[in-house]
């Protein structure tokens, strides 16, 4: 066999190695994050599991002036949203003003364009 040839076989050779090398490490990297899904998955079941238990002992066994808390709670959240509310109904007008202002700046602009570019027609055509 010739040098060059030789040369290439091992090129061949490698180039399928470290191919084959490439291969088994993705499939590595997939089984362990697969892995790792998998237990993240069944912790957030536990931890799902856990929660809804401590809720059920703590819906069973009230505390003496919850319902006081819950009120106020209430009357929070009610406050909260109405102020989301106002807030969004200012921010909507807000943006449709500022809109309106954005349109008529480029009616000007359109305006003022075809505006000088009719002279300039005209201006030409009358040379």
């Amino acid at each position: 066999m010739s040098q060059t040839s030789k040369e290439e076989i091992d090129a061949m050779k490698a180039n399928t190695a470290a191919t084959k090398i490439q291969a088994n490490f993705r499939g590595y990297r997939v089984r362990k994050q697969m892995k790792e899904s998998t237990q993240r998955r069944g912790q957030q079941h536990q931890d799902q599991q856990d929660q809804q238990q401590n809720q059920q002992q703590q819906q069973k066994h009230p505390k003496p002036k919850e319902h006081l808390f819950k009120r106020q709670n209430t009357r929070e959240t009610l406050e909260e949203k109405s102020a989301t509310k106002i807030q969004a109904g200012i921010r909507g007008f807000l943006v449709r003003k500022r809109q309106q202002a954005v349109q008529a700046a480029a009616t000007r602009i359109q305006a003022g364009f075809r505006g000088f570019r009719t002279r300039k027609l005209l201006k030409q055509n009358g040379q």
